[in-house]
């Protein structure tokens, strides 16, 4: 399967994309590689990344992997986000690895991994999702 997301510089559906400024930089075998900006706005009282806009930020970049994959006719109703903290996350420029783990008709799981500027890993999602069609208005 030859999946896509070149799109995804050009045109980022929704608001959070936008606000991450989520940009796909390469695929290297089953892993899609994208860039991450977490903004003033992403910080918690300690100022560093806080967990909420973490797992948004993975959320929609699994999501977006996920409606390549399914050719844009399907959308991703998430089902379960489990998301796994390893370490804290300055505000700036992040890095987020996507592979998927299984495509299918009634489910799909993705994997993000979500890292430092350095290549540290930050944090880790499960994404189970339901495939949804995707109404054309």
């Amino acid at each position: 399967m030859d999946i896509s997301l070149e799109w995804l510089n050009d045109n980022k559906p929704g608001e959070t994309a936008k606000f991450f400024n989520l940009e796909f930089l390469e695929k290297i075998d089953d892993v899609f590689k994208l860039k991450v900006t977490f903004p003033a706005e992403s910080a918690n009282p300690m100022n560093m990344v806080q967990g909420g806009m973490i797992a948004a930020a993975l959320d929609d970049a699994t999501a977006m992997v996920v409606i390549s994959a399914y050719d844009f006719k399907k959308g991703p109703l998430s089902t379960d986000l489990h998301v796994l903290f390893h370490r804290p996350l300055k505000i700036g420029e992040a890095f987020i690895d996507v592979k998927i783990i299984k495509l299918g008709r009634k489910i799909a799981t993705v994997e993000g991994r979500l890292f430092t500027p350095d290549k540290k890993l930050a944090a880790t999602l499960l994404h189970t999702i339901q495939p949804t069609d995707i109404k054309k208005e």
